[in-house]
């Protein structure tokens, strides 16, 4: 066996080559896919953006669909990670999670591919289909409901809450709001966008509180 084969440095090398290679692939396919679509997008169109071989691509990727749902998979790590970047904001659950849907919001809106993808461009592939969608929306709910829970527990939150019909509520809200404003038929005609984020979040943070509450109860 070659020194080179077994040298830790030159193998560290190539991974890391191999990474930035693949990390081009995907931002090229991503790009590329905003702008023109991705049933519109071809192997060669990504491979030559990414400047690498058509070959390369497919050494990464078995088919274009397999990339697609790879772009799937990181605008949804991306989105959710938006969307969860909220704060207790002097510890108030309510508030946390109106802002959560304004962080979304403005998330969905400055991603062009990820409001292609909602807006299920006609002839484009939507990774998963509506099941796609579907999946990400039980993580939604799945993340939510343990903080209902505990703005429920800690007196914040209205002791009748129906947690998880609440969180479907909160869901549908969110997902309804973001088509509106972002990628439904009429959102480039809307200019009052950010009005209409803020009164739904107020409306929301105001539904969700036990009447009188601020923050949570102080610990005894």
């Amino acid at each position: 066996m070659s020194a080179r084969a077994t040298d830790p440095v030159a193998t560290s090398r190539r991974a890391a080559g191999r990474e930035r290679r693949h990390l081009r692939i995907l931002a090229a396919a991503e790009q590329l896919s905003a702008e023109q679509g991705f049933a519109k997008t071809t192997v060669d169109e990504i491979a030559a953006a990414a400047g690498v071989s058509k070959g390369l691509v497919y050494q990464h990727y078995e088919s274009k669909e397999a990339l697609l749902l790879a772009i799937w998979l990181r605008l949804v790590e991306a989105w959710t990670a938006a969307t969860q970047s909220a704060k207790l904001t002097g510890g108030s659950v309510a508030d946390a999670i109106g802002e959560g849907m304004r962080l979304s919001f403005e998330h969905v809106r400055a991603t062009p591919l990820l409001r292609r993808i909602l807006a299920q461009d006609p002839g484009s592939i939507l990774a998963g289909g509506p099941a796609g969608i579907a999946a990400f929306a039980r993580t939604y709910r799945s993340g939510l409901e343990p903080v209902l829970e505990w703005g429920v527990r800690n007196g914040e939150l209205r002791a009748d809450l129906d947690v998880a019909h609440t969180a479907e509520v909160v869901w549908l809200l969110h997902y309804s709001l973001t088509r509106e404003l972002c990628v439904g038929p009429r959102s480039a005609e809307r200019t009052d966008a950010d009005a209409f984020v803020r009164a739904a979040v107020a409306l929301l943070v105001e539904g969700l509180r036990e009447h009188g509450s601020r923050g949570p109860r102080p610990s005894r």
